[in-house]
């Protein structure tokens, strides 16, 4: 006998599972690949848009045809970004250190390793070491586009 599912009743459930299983495995056009953290190394902070001194590694940019860009920036104590906003989400995601994100009202959050903050399109920020220590975060941007704006200092 044949069972029904949503959407045509003359499909078994299990016709439709291997249909979908299907379209997944036909859909994928890259296959996984790997970004080794070696071939892509640390360079100085920009100090055009970086306050104090610290070192940023690019993961993924515009050159890795990827929806996402990934950053892996490392803070001397006091250092941080200048303000700046992006044109959709960025995820911090804390390594290791204290970092604090601080938005144009003055509220504060800090950042430890593993916590996660979130910060929405358009809004401006900046982020960096706590005054006492070092601060290393994980920068996902969902976005294309980085505003730098004036010094955070």
């Amino acid at each position: 006998s044949r069972g029904t599912s949503p959407g045509d009743p003359s499909l078994r459930s299990s016709d439709v599972v291997t249909a979908r299983v299907s379209t997944l495995s036909d859909s994928r056009i890259n296959p996984m690949r790997l970004i080794e953290s070696s071939s892509r190394s640390p360079s100085p902070v920009d100090p055009d848009n970086f306050v104090l001194s610290g070192t940023f590694q690019r993961l993924l940019g515009p050159d890795d045809d990827m929806p996402v860009r990934l950053y892996r920036v490392c803070f001397d104590p006091r250092g941080r970004t200048n303000w700046h906003r992006h044109d959709d989400f960025q995820l911090l995601l804390g390594l290791s250190g204290t970092c604090s994100v601080v938005d144009r009202s003055g509220h504060e959050l800090t950042l430890g390793a593993g916590d996660l903050v979130m910060i929405d399109p358009d809004e401006e920020h900046w982020h960096g070491a706590a005054p006492h220590t070092h601060g290393e975060h994980l920068a996902i941007n969902l976005g294309l586009t980085t505003i730098w704006l004036e010094s955070s200092a």
